[in-house]
């Protein structure tokens, strides 16, 4: 078996033999200072192992090794002190039930020492755009820490929080979904301020089976928001009568409706909400609609409008989430390759047709749409129903998961999109790159990129 693959982390939450007795009535021989590692290869002396379990990968296999090379102290679950092989090694063992709640339980401990305000994302897309746009506002006044990468789920989640500097103010996590009970479970240890739901769309019902399902898994962030809290919704008829069932507390929504006089220009889109005029670095209706999001939730916590027109203007969109990169001779790729369902298709191709000039050619390149489930014959069925009544020049679809597309051009592998692509390479054209990661279309983006130098 492989040694733990979690990688190390720079953390910054530091803990004492008192927080090992409080949180697991654990007693050791000495005063100790410590951090944390989740990473067998690189322990050190000032650092307790905490052995995660995976699909891959069980941290418990490590224990004997770690002990023998820091001397330090490792946690251990109960139903696995059988890996143990050294005896000597058992009075170094902190013994929980679950690894991965003892993980939870320090990161909750560690996050009411700093007692940042807690901002929570999910929703079935668009959750690190969101997240990324607020963290560009709310720096402008506070010191802020976010969710890297893709640390997002039960394993991101708690290391997050323990590489939040101590002076954090405001802490924005992301939170991901697999399944019932996750978000509740990330939402526990968080307890956020202010609870955002970006959407609810079809990512996941290949899981969860139902729209309505969904809408009930996305709002466990509710049920945790902590009293006094905020929740911030995508304006949704159906997640918004859901979630007055559950939260009686602060509600603020977000959505086109609200929006006046926006505008598009290659790459900047700008727009008027409730008198005051804002531009963000980004193109589409739906950066428009985000910015309200961000807007709402720096007017809660006291931005100024110069702080938050500084904070939209400074915007990076996260790549591969849509941003939009000239590439030579009046030719733009709009790389949304990181991430994909039918409705985020939908707006990524409303947003090209609406905001892009009419002289513009528009190209779709779609890749695989994963989490469908027993569902996907249907939703693949109205998404091409729905691209043949669009103006686009061409659709390509690249594998062959995607043959109920038929209104467009499929393509066995990205090789043959290549070579259509080449063809298609000319002035005036905007190329729209839009699949799940799985898909692989980074590859298309890098070609496209390569074909612009030559």
């Amino acid at each position: 078996m492989k040694k733990v693959t979690i990688q190390s982390i720079n953390q910054e939450a530091i803990f004492k033999s008192r927080d090992l007795y409080e949180l697991f009535n654990f007693k050791s021989d000495s005063e100790i200072s410590f951090c944390i590692s989740t990473d067998s290869r690189n322990i050190k002396p000032s650092q307790v192992f905490l052995p995660l379990v995976g699909e891959k990968f069980d941290g418990h296999d490590f224990i004997d090794e770690v002990l023998d090379k820091s001397g330090s102290y490792s946690f251990c679950e109960k139903s696995k002190l059988q890996k143990i092989r050294n005896k000597a090694h058992r009075e170094k063992l902190i013994v929980v039930e679950n690894s991965l709640d003892a993980y939870h339980r320090l990161a909750k401990q560690y996050l009411k020492k700093v007692n940042p305000k807690v901002i929570a994302i999910t929703g079935s897309s668009g959750k690190t755009t969101v997240k990324e746009l607020i963290a560009s506002v709310l720096e402008k006044k506070f010191k802020i820490h976010r969710t890297q990468a893709n640390y997002n789920n039960e394993f991101g989640v708690p290391r997050t929080i323990l590489e939040m500097p101590q002076n954090t103010e405001v802490l924005i996590l992301e939170l991901a979904m697999r399944g019932e009970g996750q978000i509740k479970y990330l939402a526990k240890t968080a307890e956020p301020d202010i609870g955002i739901i970006t959407n609810v769309g079809s990512a996941h019902i290949g899981i969860l089976g139902s729209k309505e399902l969904i809408i009930k898994a996305k709002c466990e962030l509710l049920s945790e928001l902590k009293k006094d809290g905020i929740a911030v919704l995508f304006d949704d008829k159906e997640l918004l009568g859901y979630a007055k069932k559950i939260w009686s507390g602060n509600l603020l929504t977000f959505g086109l409706g609200i929006l006046e006089q926006l505008s598009y220009s290659e790459g900047i889109t700008s727009f008027v909400y409730k008198g005051e005029k804002f531009v963000i670095r980004a193109q589409g209706e739906i950066h428009a609609v985000n910015s309200i999001c961000a807007i709402l939730v720096a007017y809660q916590l006291g931005l100024n409008i110069s702080q938050i027109r500084e904070g939209l203007m400074s915007f990076q969109i996260p790549q591969g989430r849509g941003n939009v990169i000239p590439l030579k001779g009046n030719i733009f790729l709009i790389d949304e390759s990181y991430n994909a369902n039918p409705e985020s298709v939908k707006a990524a191709v409303e947003n090209v047709i609406n905001t892009w000039d009419k002289s513009y050619k528009k190209v779709l390149v779609l890749g695989e749409l994963a989490e469908l489930g027993n569902h996907r014959g249907r939703l693949l069925s109205d998404l091409n129903k729905w691209l043949g009544s669009k103006d686009l020049y061409s659709v390509i679809t690249v594998g062959s998961n995607l043959s109920e597309i038929t209104n467009g051009r499929n393509v066995k592998n990205i090789e043959e999109c290549r070579d259509i692509l080449k063809n298609l390479f000319s002035p005036g054209t905007v190329f729209v790159i839009k699949g799940s990661h799985v898909a692989g279309l980074d590859k298309v983006v890098e070609y496209l990129y390569g074909q612009a130098k030559n």
